[in-house]
């Protein structure tokens, strides 16, 4: 299926949007198959930007939506997100399960803590019901998330879907080892003084003699140490 790219240029920023090209105000949705019936389908959404030296793109936020019977209409299954400038109280890399769980929803309300004297806290609560949908579970923060390949394969398996695993496998394997040679140098970019130490005390490299290590990026150290 086609891609679809929007181009956005302002005076704080570069962003590149890409997803997969829409019909009839429909999102792009990539069908799965298995025994040769769409079961479910994906659609992956990114919006990329500079990264904070201007050398190297970096993921703004991204959306993974698994639906049922490859249909745009209805709930997704669930959505594997990551969101690079999250609210601090908020997992930068989660998904949502789009699904009923009545004790979960139950417990979700009372987590709220209203002040029955609050108006605004009562009117938000009764015209908010809480939905599992609305939960954020963590997975890994900003270096260590899943990529698209992982939500693939997970599919695959769990679903029985119809594709040359000969084929498949390892071009699936190869774009997964690709994604985490370039996490594992931006953790080696985050991290200097770490990588440095095992590459000396583990792994025996004699200490670089004239060079003098970066230090820590305590701006960038606030975004990573949250979840």
């Amino acid at each position: 299926m086609p891609f679809e790219y929007t181009y956005l240029d302002n005076d704080k920023a570069i962003t590149v949007s890409i997803r997969l090209e829409q019909k009839d105000n429909k999102p792009g949705i990539v069908p799965l198959k298995s025994q040769g019936r769409a079961v479910i389908g994906i659609k992956p959404e990114y919006k990329c930007t500079w990264d904070t030296t201007n050398n190297f793109l970096a993921v703004e936020n991204s959306t993974f939506a698994v639906y049922p019977l490859s249909k745009p209409g209805r709930d997704p299954l669930f959505r594997v997100e990551y969101v690079r400038n999250q609210k601090s109280y908020l997992p930068s890399s989660h998904f949502h399960v789009h699904a009923h769980r009545d004790e979960f929803t139950h417990l979700l309300g009372f987590a709220a803590k209203l002040n029955p004297e609050n108006n605004y806290q009562v009117k938000k609560y009764l015209n908010t019901p809480s939905v599992l949908s609305a939960f954020h579970f963590p997975t890994g923060g900003h270096r260590f998330r899943p990529c698209l390949e992982d939500i693939l394969e997970v599919l695959r398996v769990e679903f029985n879907l119809d594709v040359d695993n000969n084929k498949w496998k390892p071009r699936l394997e190869e774009a997964r080892l690709k994604w985490r040679k370039i996490q594992t140098a931006a953790v080696v970019r985050d991290f200097p003084e770490e990588a440095l130490r095992v590459l000396v005390e583990e792994l025996g490299m004699p200490i670089p003699q004239d060079w003098e290590c970066p230090e820590l990026d305590k701006q960038k150290l606030e975004r990573l140490i949250r979840s």
